[in-house]
């Protein structure tokens, strides 16, 4: 080979060099631009992002100011409009800048697909710019990671949309449940307007209940009154009951004491002998009456004092027996049971209340012949009962007997009394703080019995 060849060949080479070297350079040039192209790509992708960014954030505030107006929805129902009116606007610009951002994605796409192309040509083409060809695809790899980065970004941004679609979709929930919230409303302030007419209705009532309270007041007052005046009338005539008392004892002592004497001087065969005897009994029946008066103002006047001490109590039982049955030939007073006991008390208040009842159950005794006595023990109480076979009492009369001046209509004018005797018996037996009861039934007899307590 001579050195002409080799010059033509150098010259060929050095051409076809310059060739590849100004084909390089166009390349190189052609590849900074579409750099250049990328970079422009990638500012405005970020652009958009911000821009997105501040939307999103506009669109969390006006999130945050519709729930505000949510809250104030009962006093801002228009402006609750106008925010869901500028929210639907913001939904559609969103729409549109995604579908924006999707065409710029898949623009972004196309233009990798491209330079992925042209990178493919160049390696065909420069076989001998590998290092420069591996440093391309080096920057490739490193594009399409941020390709990939930017996808991703792309999805996390779909998926935001779809939670803020989300997001939509609970506020407009929450729209209805507040749309039923006010319905709800509604029928509670229906409800408080019943209440309130209910409660003006209980008003009149709470009205017409004073109203008639005072009436109440009113007559209570009456009755008040009327109760002084009776009291005040009792305390008149428990005092006259205890001046006329005191002012017929002194001259009926004495016309006692002379009817004894005449008793005692006159002959039983004198034809006067038997108007003494019933003029003595007279004067006995008054003292009896003048005692129970005194006793009566006593009672009501609390002077009635008793004479406490221990005595043997079957001795109380004979003696007012004894002193009964003196008096009475027609009935047989008998001792059925006694006890054999000492008892601390007024033995002669207590022999009182026995006469009483033994008094009371001869006379209204007419056609018996007997009155029983009984005395025992029951549960730490002395229980004594005196038994007739009389007439017997209503039902109706009987919580009424220990009244003063009570006297039973039906017999009242068939039996001698002035309603007294039960009444002092009964108050006697409550000074020792024992109890009275009656069995009765009309036609078969009375038993009247009362009980001492021992630890009285």
């Amino acid at each position: 080979m001579n050195i002409k060849t080799l010059s033509d060949q150098l010259i060929a080479a050095n051409q076809q060099k310059a060739k590849f070297e100004a084909e390089l350079i166009l390349a190189n040039i052609e590849l900074d631009f579409q750099n250049e192209e990328k970079s422009k790509r990638a500012e405005e992708l970020r652009i958009a992002n911000m821009e997105l960014d501040f939307q999103n954030e506009e669109k969390a505030k006006r999130a945050a100011e519709l729930i505000i107006a949510n809250k104030e929805l009962i006093f801002q129902n228009a402006e609750k409009e106008k925010r869901a009116a500028e929210l639907v606007i913001a939904y559609t610009q969103l729409e549109v800048q995604n579908r924006e951002r999707e065409k710029r994605a898949a623009e972004l796409i196309l233009a990798n697909t491209e330079l992925i192309f042209q990178n493919r040509e160049k390696e065909d083409r420069a076989a001998e710019l590998i290092i420069a060809n591996k440093e391309l695809v080096f920057q490739n790899k490193e594009k399409e990671k941020r390709a990939a980065e930017l996808v991703i970004a792309n999805k996390e941004l779909i998926f935001e949309t779809k939670e803020k679609g989300k997001r939509a979709a609970e506020l407009i929930l929450a729209n209805i449940e507040l749309d039923f919230q006010d319905e709800e409303k509604e029928k509670r302030a229906a409800e408080l307007i019943i209440a309130l007419k209910e409660l003006g209705f209980q008003d009149e009532e709470k009205g017409k209940r004073a109203a008639e309270l005072i009436v109440a007041n009113r007559e209570l007052l009456v009755q008040k009154l009327e109760k002084d005046r009776r009291a005040a009338a009792e305390a008149k005539k428990d005092e006259f009951f205890n001046i006329v008392s005191h002012e017929f004892k002194t001259p009926l002592t004495n016309i006692k004491a002379i009817y004894q004497l005449l008793e005692r001087t006159t002959s039983k065969t004198d034809k006067n002998y038997p108007f003494i005897l019933n003029a003595n009994h007279s004067v006995k029946r008054l003292e009896k009456l003048i005692e129970d008066l005194l006793d009566v103002t006593k009672i009501n006047s609390g002077q009635i004092d008793l004479n406490v001490a221990a005595f043997y109590f079957p001795d109380a039982l004979t003696n007012s027996i004894a002193n009964i049955q003196l008096s009475s030939v027609k009935h047989e007073i008998r001792l059925e049971n006694s006890i054999d006991i000492f008892y601390t008390g007024d033995q002669f208040r207590i022999e009182q209340v026995l006469i009483n009842l033994l008094t009371n159950a001869i006379k209204y005794s007419p056609n018996a012949s007997q009155v029983l006595v009984s005395a025992e023990l029951e549960e730490n109480n002395i229980a004594v009962k005196v038994r007739d076979y009389g007439i017997g009492i209503a039902k109706k009369d009987i919580d009424q007997l220990f009244q003063r001046f009570y006297r039973v209509s039906e017999t009242a004018l068939l039996f001698q009394g002035v309603g007294l005797g039960l009444y002092i018996s009964a108050e006697i037996i409550k000074k020792h703080k024992g109890s009275f009861s009656i069995e009765s039934e009309q036609g078969k007899g009375s038993a009247f019995c009362f009980r001492l307590p021992l630890n009285n």
